[in-house]
């Protein structure tokens, strides 16, 4: 997405406030898991969220706003739960697949 005539600066500061509330809602669990609506995230929606996380860092780039520490936490969650949910037998939780990979147990805006 980039500023033109067709798309103004305040339709995509929209946008980008649409996808930083619904990362955020994802991550709130944490590290419970990491939540789509009010259930804990398969992994076809974390795909979707990862999507999500793609256009936000696209959206805050072009915007100049900074938030590679909330990408980074995200991207870790959005990669790694999949990975949990198909192994998920062999942990106590999600705590523990996070501090076994060095994963941050929290992300925060």
């Amino acid at each position: 997405m980039s500023i033109d005539g067709k798309q103004s600066k305040q339709v995509l500061l929209k946008e980008y406030e649409r996808l930083f509330e619904v990362l955020k809602y994802s991550m709130h669990e944490l590290p419970a898991g990491v939540i789509w609506n009010p259930n804990a995230a398969t992994t076809k929606q974390c795909a979707e969220l990862l999507n999500d996380l793609y256009q936000f860092e696209a959206l805050s780039n072009e915007l100049g706003i900074e938030h590679d520490k909330f990408i980074q936490g995200c991207s870790w969650h959005l990669e790694h739960y999949p990975h949990y949910l198909s192994r998920q037998k062999h942990f106590s939780g999600y705590a523990q697949y996070i501090q076994e990979r060095n994963g941050p147990l929290r992300v925060s805006a």
